[in-house]
């Protein structure tokens, strides 16, 4: 069997409302995309309908779709991890449906196809910075960002950009210890510091509140990705 190009990774807590209303749409939209795929869906052991929704998906026979449902909140790295235990593609993608667009998967599978020197592309959201609710965010976004350029002699905008895509035979040979909102960040920050090619594409943005169920803390959870960052950069 011809290699899997991508493996689509979503991860989700308590989001009972967002995957009744985006998720079928997801599926029908991304099955007309020009490139393999595989979808892992991880459930963090909802308590909101969520565990009982992904067991009603899984029981359809929705083709390319993996659903992993963990016994306690592995956090969103954690889970990450256990999807890309089960894998078994070129890409790793990260993805989030809540605040970003499929059609912007077919853009970044443009740059890679048209680019295989490219080891992580992150997709910045930048372009948009009027649309950020919380500036407390933005700003620690681009204190991050500015961070890790200046540590790991990158040139991207958009650290925290949610659609991350990286190649999993690289990543295989890391030893990523973050099992929180900072995975993300030990993961991009360990390509590069091996030197590897990090580079962005622009994203769509389409950001929401706490109250609609956004849940990365700008301060508790800035404080562990400023943690992350530092620690990857000093140890050897």
């Amino acid at each position: 069997m011809p290699e899997i190009k991508y493996s689509i990774i979503c991860c989700y807590y308590n989001e009972i409302s967002l995957l009744k209303n985006k998720f079928l749409s997801f599926v029908e939209e991304i099955s007309n995309f020009p490139f393999s795929y595989e979808i892992i869906l991880c459930d963090n052991n909802s308590n909101d309908g969520t565990k009982e929704y992904l067991r009603e998906i899984k029981n359809v026979n929705f083709n390319k779709l993996k659903i992993i449902f963990n016994d306690k909140n592995l956090g969103k790295g954690g889970s990450i991890k256990k999807a890309i235990g089960l894998s078994s593609s070129k890409y790793i993608v990260i993805f989030d449906l809540d605040e970003y667009l499929p059609k912007d998967l077919v853009k970044a599978d443009d740059i890679l196809s048209n680019n295989n020197q490219i080891d992580f592309l992150v997709g910045t959201r930048l372009s948009h910075q009027k649309k950020f609710i919380y500036k407390k965010n933005y700003y620690g976004v681009r204190m991050m960002t500015m961070l890790i350029n200046f540590l790991y002699n990158t040139n991207i905008s958009d650290a925290a950009g949610a659609t991350k895509i990286f190649k999993r035979s690289i990543y295989s040979n890391l030893n990523i210890s973050s099992s929180g909102f900072d995975f993300e960040f030990e993961v991009l920050c360990k390509f590069a510091k091996q030197g590897y090619l990090v580079t962005e594409f622009p994203i769509d943005y389409y950001p929401r509140s706490f109250e609609q169920g956004k849940k990365l803390r700008a301060f508790k959870d800035g404080s562990q990705i400023l943690k992350t960052i530092l620690k990857t950069y000093f140890l050897k």
